[in-house]
C-alpha cells in the first residue's frame, strides 16, 4: 500500500486532461521496460475524464487492448496500461507505457464513459449507417402499398373467382414452391461438385493471425462447463486467441457461473449493458467492439467445434483474397438418434450443411449462413455494418449481405456438434424464431429490389429469393397444397377431371411437384447422412414429409410474430439432452456404423 500512496503521488497537480504529463521517475531507471506493478498508479478520480478525452482512434486502442492514451505530445504518445496483458500489447506494438490504470477503476469509468456510446453503435450503428440494411423498421411505404394491393386482391379473388380460377392459383402456388426449393436441391444433387470443401495447407504456428471468439451467453449455465472444455480444447496458440464470454447484465445466475470459473488469460468477460432489443445480434455487436483478432468467429453456448477448425479456417483466409469475407463450418449433432425429433433435426442439417451449402459455395452462389461457426475477416465484417441487431435471424441476413456488397463466401470441412432439439415446443420457438427472421430478411432485401438485382445479378438474385422468401412461404402453404393435391387425386370424378385440360394439366403439375419434391428432398437428405456417417437411416428419410408438415405452425406463429412483436427473441433451451455431452468430438456409436468424431 505505501508504494501505491508513492505513485499516486507522483501524479499530484497535474492536469489530467491536457498538457504535459509526466511522473517522477526518481527511483525508476526505466520504465519502458518495468514490470506491470512497479509503474505509477494512475489517480482513479482522473480516469473518466482522460476516457471523455480519447480521440476515436485513442478509444477504439481502449476498447480493444485495455490502453489509455494519456495527454502529451501526439509524436511521442504514452500510453497507461489497464491489465498485465495490455503492457504486453504495448510492448509488441511499441508502443510507451509510462503508468497502470486501476482495473476497478477503470471498469466504473468505462460503465460511465464509454459504455452507453458502444452500446448505442451496437443497436443503432447500422440503421444509421444504412436504414435500407436495418430490419429496425417492418415496411417501407412502398412495401406498405403493395402489401394492401395484394390483401385486396385477394379478397376479391376469393369472393368471386370461379373454381378454375381457385384452380389456377393453386397452381401458381405449387409453382412457387417446385420453383423455389426443388430446383436447389435437384442442382446440387446433380451437380458433380456437392461433395467440394475447400482443402488447404495448414498454416504455421508463426504465420497463425489473432483470432477472436464471440460466445454468447443468456441463462445457459447448464452447458458452460461443456462449452469452456470445448474452447480449451480448440488448438491455437493462447497468445493468439481472444475469447469473448458474453454476458447479459440482467442475467446474474450466469455472470456468477462465469466469475467462478479459473479461466485463462485470453478469456475475457463481457457484460452487455441491459436495453433492447434483447438479441443476440445486439451482443454481438457490443461484443465486437472489444475484438482484437484479424478473424472473428462465432460458437453458441452449447457448441463443441473440432480442436483444428480455427487453424484450418485460418489457413483457407490466408491462401484466398481479401474478398472473401467468411467461411461457414459444417454444423451437426452430437445426439441425433436421441428421439424421433432430434433424427429429423439430423437429417434436415445433414441436407443443408454437407450438399446444398457445399454446392451453394462451389457455384459462388449465396450462402444464408448459420447460426453458429461463421469465421469471419473482421476487416469485412465491419466494412458492411456488423449484424442487425432488429433481425432474428441475423446470420442469413449477414450472408446476404456480404454477397451484395461484393464479398465471398465459402464453406468448409470442420465440424462443429451442438445439441438438436429433443422437445418439440422449445423445438417451435425455435423455428418460429428462424421463419420469422427469413419474413424480416427478404422484406429488408426487397425495399429496392432493382438495386438488388444489379448489385448481385439475376442468378444470385433467384437463389436469394427461393432461400428466403421460399422457405418462409413454403412452411405457410406447405399442408394446404398437399391437401389440395390429396383432394384431387383421391375424388372420385378424377377420371371426369382428366378430360379437362385445365385440371388435367393441374394434376400432371402436382404429380411431378411432389414427387420431385419428395424424392430431392429425401436425396438430399440420404445423402448428406452418408457424408456424417449414418447408414441405414432409411425410416427416418422416409418420415420427412410429416416433420415438414410441423414447420406450418411455426411459420403461421412467425407470421403473427412478426405483426405483433417483429425483434422478440424466443430463447431456445440448451442442456436439456439425455445422453452424455461430451467434452470434446470422441468415438460414438451410430446406425450402421462407429463413427471417429476426432478432428
Amino acid at each position: 500500500m505505501d508504494d501505491d500512496h508513492a505513485k499516486k503521488g507522483a501524479w499530484e497537480g497535474l492536469d489530467l486532461t491536457s498538457g504535459a504529463l509526466e511522473p517522477d521517475r526518481s527511483g525508476s531507471a526505466n520504465l519502458d521496460q518495468a514490470p506491470f506493478d512497479v509503474l505509477p498508479l494512475f489517480p482513479c478520480h482522473g480516469v473518466p475524464r482522460r476516457l471523455q478525452a480519447l480521440t476515436p482512434e485513442e478509444r477504439d486502442l481502449c476498447l480493444r487492448y485495455r490502453l489509455v492514451a494519456l495527454p502529451g505530445n501526439p509524436a511521442a504518445m504514452r500510453f497507461a496500461a489497464v491489465t498485465p496483458a495490455a503492457l504486453e500489447a504495448a510492448r509488441r506494438f511499441g508502443l510507451r507505457v509510462i503508468a497502470r490504470i486501476d482495473p476497478t477503476a477503470f471498469a466504473d469509468a468505462f460503465a460511465e464513459v464509454l459504455a452507453p456510446a458502444v452500446l448505442d453503435d451496437a443497436v443503432h450503428g447500422l440503421a444509421r449507417a444504412h436504414p435500407e440494411l436495418s430490419a429496425c423498421r417492418r415496411f417501407t411505404l412502398r412495401q406498405h402499398i403493395a402489401a394492401l394491393y395484394l390483401a385486396l386482391a385477394l379478397v376479391v379473388a376469393l369472393r368471386f373467382a370461379d373454381g378454375t380460377r381457385i384452380v389456377l392459383t393453386l397452381a401458381i402456388l405449387a409453382a412457387f414452391f417446385f420453383g423455389m426449393m426443388v430446383s436447389i436441391r435437384i442442382l446440387a444433387l446433380a451437380s458433380g461438385r456437392t461433395h467440394t470443401y475447400a482443402r488447404v495447407p495448414r498454416l504455421a504456428v508463426a504465420d497463425l493471425p489473432v483470432y477472436t471468439v464471440l460466445v454468447p451467453l443468456f441463462r445457459e449455465t447448464a452447458v458452460l462447463a461443456q462449452l469452456i472444455t470445448g474452447l480449451r480444447a480448440l488448438r491455437y496458440p493462447p497468445e493468439r486467441l481472444d475469447i469473448k464470454l458474453i454476458l447479459e447484465e440482467e442475467d446474474m445466475a450466469m455472470r456468477h457461473a462465469v466469475a467462478a470459473l479459473p479461466l485463462e488469460p485470453h478469456f475475457e468477460i463481457i457484460t452487455v449493458p441491459a436495453g433492447r432489443p434483447q438479441t443476440k445480434p445486439r451482443a454481438l455487436n457490443y461484443a465486437l467492439a472489444f475484438a482484437r483478432g484479424e478473424l472473428l468467429t462465432i460458437y453458441d453456448s452449447e457448441d463443441i467445434p473440432e480442436p483444428g477448425q480455427l487453424i484450418h479456417a485460418a489457413s483457407i483466409f490466408a491462401r484466398r483474397g481479401h474478398r472473401l469475407a467468411c467461411l461457414q463450418a459444417v454444423l451437426t449433432f452430437y445426439n441425433p438418434d436421441e428421439n424421433w425429433l432430434t433424427r429429423q433435426f439430423t437429417a434436415e442439417y445433414a441436407a443443408l450443411f454437407n450438399v446444398i451449402l457445399p454446392w451453394l459455395a462451389a457455384a459462388g452462389l449465396p450462402l444464408p449462413l448459420g447460426g453458429t461457426s461463421n469465421h469471419f475477416r473482421t476487416e469485412a465484417l465491419l466494412a458492411v455494418g456488423a449484424w442487425d441487431p432488429y433481425n432474428v435471424t441475423e446470420d442469413a441476413d449477414l450472408g446476404y449481405r456480404f454477397t451484395r456488397m461484393g464479398y465471398d463466401t465459402d464453406a468448409f470441412g470442420s465440424k462443429t456438434y451442438e445439441e438438436a432439439n429433443t422437445r418439440f415446443w422449445n423445438w417451435l420457438r425455435q423455428r418460429q424464431r428462424w421463419l420469422k427472421g427469413f419474413l424480416h430478411t427478404w422484406l429488408v432485401l426487397m425495399r429496392t429490389p432493382r438495386l438488388l438485382w444489379r448489385q448481385v445479378g439475376t442468378i444470385r438474385f433467384l437463389v436469394i429469393q427461393c432461400m428466403s422468401l421460399g422457405v418462409f412461404a413454403t412452411a405457410l402453404l406447405y399442408p394446404f397444397l398437399f391437401i389440395h393435391a390429396f383432394w384431387l387425386f383421391a375424388s372420385s370424378n378424377m377420371l371426369e377431371r382428366l378430360k379437362e385440360p385445365v385440371h388435367a394439366a393441374m394434376i400432371a403439375f402436382y404429380a411431378c411437384s411432389f414427387l420431385a419434391g419428395y424424392g430431392a428432398s429425401m436425396a438430399c437428405a440420404s445423402r448428406g447422412l452418408k457424408r456424417l456417417g449414418y447408414f441405414n437411416w432409411h425410416g427416418t428419410v422416409a418420415a420427412m414429409p410429416i416433420y415438414w408438415l410441423l414447420m406450418t405452425p411455426a411459420a403461421w406463429l412467425a407470421l403473427r410474430d412478426f405483426i405483433v412483436r417483429p425483434h422478440h427473441w424466443h430463447k431456445t433451451e440448451h442442456g436439456i439432452s439425455a445422453v452424455l455431452k461430451p467434452a470434446a468430438p470422441r468415438k460414438r456409436r451410430s446406425r450402421g456404423r462407429v463413427l471417429n468424431r476426432a478432428s
